[in-house]
């Protein structure tokens, strides 16, 4: 039976952990390495709803995109609700495992995942890691033929399943040259920029981004940070388990965006 520390290893192959940022929180972060585990979870942020779901399917391993003790804890009370997440994960022997942003710069990663999503070819990091190791931050390609705006968006929110997104259009040129983030990654814009992309995509940036695009002349989406990220945690699940045929690997079903769309006109 395959215990948390085989998941963790395989985790540590395919998001190696030298890829996270030095502020990041990645790794195994509850839970005892010698635990068997006979059903895993992934999910994009491990909510006490998505907590409640793990213990409910008897869950011994979540796999969370967006880590858990983030900013650290001087106490663990359930007078706060990270608390009592904590407390119930905990209680509960259910151990936690982020990849962050190591998944996101992995060669096989959300970024890599999402360029491809889109159709993009010769894709490359927009910033190759430093290390001795495959990968790198946020992703660049090419369509193989150039596509008008409208058709690229739709294109692209069939690939996030996504029900809307923010755009900025700023050439009257087709798109081709496209740079993907996932998250919030408005600091790519100047590799974007530098590397001549038309088009930036990103989960949600500052308003200044916004602005500096449109000074720079180049069309930028936002997909919302959910959107970003969530078809490659989807498949995350998938991808792990045909490695642990006797880990049962599911994708939570409670792990939803927090925003909703409301528009005037529906009133």
């Amino acid at each position: 039976m395959a215990t948390v520390a085989d998941i963790c290893r395989y985790m540590e192959d395919l998001a190696p952990l030298q890829l996270a940022e030095p502020w990041d929180n990645v790794g195994l972060l509850l839970g005892r390495a010698d635990q068997e585990v006979h059903r895993l979870m992934t999910c994009l942020t491990l909510t006490m709803s998505v907590a409640e779901e793990a213990l409910q399917n008897g869950v011994q391993l979540i796999i969370t995109h967006h880590p858990i003790l983030f900013h650290g804890a001087k106490r663990l009370t359930d007078m706060s609700p990270e608390g009592r997440l904590l407390l119930l994960l905990a209680e509960a022997r259910i151990a936690v495992y982020s990849p962050h942003t190591a998944f996101d710069s992995a060669s096989g990663g959300i970024n890599q995942e999402l360029a491809a999503s889109l159709g993009l070819e010769d894709v490359r990091p927009l910033r190759k890691a430093s290390r001795d190791i495959d990968g790198g931050q946020g992703r660049i390609g090419s369509l193989k033929l150039p596509c008008d705006p409208t058709s690229f968006l739709k294109q692209t929110c069939n690939a996030v399943q996504a029900h809307y997104l923010e755009f900025a259009c700023h050439t009257t040129r087709p798109i081709q040259k496209v740079a993907v983030a996932c998250g919030s990654a408005g600091e790519f814009l100047d590799d974007a920029a530098r590397m001549g992309c038309d088009t930036f995509l990103t989960g949600e940036t500052r308003f200044h981004t916004v602005l500096e695009c449109q000074s720079r002349g180049i069309n930028l989406i936002l997909l919302g940070h959910f959107c970003s990220e969530r078809p490659a945690v989807e498949k995350l699940a998938a991808r792990i388990a045909p490695h642990f045929p006797g880990v049962n690997c599911t994708v939570s079903q409670t792990d939803r965006n927090p925003l909703s769309l409301y528009r005037a006109e529906d009133e």
